[in-house]
């Protein structure tokens, strides 16, 4: 059965989607591995396994995230998502800097977040999506709310929405 997100033109016209980390992958809780591990999280099997078939059927998926970890970033790498975007420190700027490198306008590009710094970026793109416990600022510009929390599956209902919105098989 479709919902009526999917039945928005706006999840069919996505040519690139662009993931918050901490609060969207993640539960936003981090844990202390000591020196030689150092910061950990917890991620979706579930959710990485929605960004490689989106990218499988060419909708490619990067992460942008103040994050800085040695876990994001292997997380990301073993995905084979880009890490430029990665431990950014201004946000905005460095989505302009994304959008840019990858020949995206903004109307054609989703963006799943969950934070308060996210809202600008969040009011420049065509799909704006926030976690269901995102921030209520994220959540009032959202296009769409997630009924997932971050880092339980969200990312795999929006790739679900995506994919039920061009009657692709899932």
């Amino acid at each position: 059965m479709l919902t009526m997100a999917a039945m928005d033109p706006a999840f069919g016209e996505v040519d690139l989607v662009i993931i918050d980390i901490d609060g969207t992958l993640t539960d936003a809780t981090i844990a202390w591995g000591g020196p030689d591990i150092g910061w950990t999280m917890s991620f979706s099997i579930r959710d990485g396994e929605s960004i490689r078939r989106l990218g499988q059927h060419g909708v490619p998926v990067i992460p942008l995230s103040r994050n800085q970890t040695r876990c994001a970033r292997v997380r990301m790498e073993g995905l084979g998502l880009a890490c430029d975007w990665l431990g950014v420190t201004d946000k905005l700027s460095a989505f302009r800097d994304l959008l840019a490198r990858q020949a995206v306008p903004a109307a054609r590009v989703a963006y799943l977040a969950d934070g308060r710094e996210d809202v600008p970026i969040l009011e420049l793109v065509g799909l704006p999506l926030a976690v269901a416990d995102a921030h209520p600022h994220a959540q009032r510009v959202a296009k769409y709310v997630t009924r997932a929390r971050g880092g339980e599956h969200a990312f795999e209902e929006v790739a679900d929405l995506i994919f039920a919105a061009r009657g692709w098989d899932a």
